[in-house]
């Protein structure tokens, strides 16, 4: 016996299975993805609430220490204290004066025919500013003096104030800075 007899141009498949499954297999593919979106979404929200709670932190703590910054700045002292200060300061920079230095330094470059009178010394910031009087035999001892004043380093800014001619001698006026060796004046403390 013959089989069926099948007068189609094309044979007959049952496609309808295989298109069903496809169909649903698509749909929970789709499925999947909306909620893999979704949970990301979630996550990405979450994860820039956080980022802004923390953004947030770090703006209040830095106006903290903003405020912090500014309630470190001291006010102005009142001028009673800075007179106070200065004149403490000044006791303490005339304390650490040291005369024996000073005139071991002159007695180096004292001319024998010139000998002092007077010597005052003004101390401001570390700065030793010191005005002379000075006795010579004659007026070429007493400029000598100047010059060798003026060649060592512990004296600058040497000047000669007055020179006058007396029955004694020239009387010499002298003003100058004195800046013992291997002290540098600093800026910041003014010498010390």
């Amino acid at each position: 016996m013959i089989g069926p007899l099948n007068l189609a141009t094309r044979p007959f498949r049952n496609e309808r299975l295989p298109t069903l499954l496809l169909w649903g297999a698509l749909a929970v593919l789709l499925g999947l993805s909306v909620k893999q979106g979704l949970v990301v979404a979630e996550l990405l929200s979450a994860r820039s609430v956080a980022l802004e709670r923390e953004v947030r932190a770090l703006d209040a703590e830095a106006d903290a220490l903003r405020a912090e910054r500014a309630g470190l700045r001291a006010p102005n002292p009142d001028p009673a204290s800075l007179r106070q200060w200065s004149l403490v300061s000044n006791l303490v920079d005339r304390r650490a004066f040291s005369w024996t230095d000073l005139l071991a330094r002159l007695e180096q470059v004292l001319p024998p025919g010139v000998h002092l009178v007077s010597i005052a010394p003004t101390i401001q910031r570390g700065q030793v500013a010191l005005d002379f009087n000075a006795i010579a035999r004659t007026t070429e001892e007493g400029l000598e003096l100047v010059k060798a004043l003026q060649a060592r380093k512990d004296f600058a800014d040497v000047f000669l104030t007055g020179l006058d001619k007396g029955r004694e001698g020239s009387e010499l006026g002298i003003s100058l800075r004195y800046v013992p060796e291997g002290r540098i004046p600093s800026p910041l403390t003014g010498g010390r």
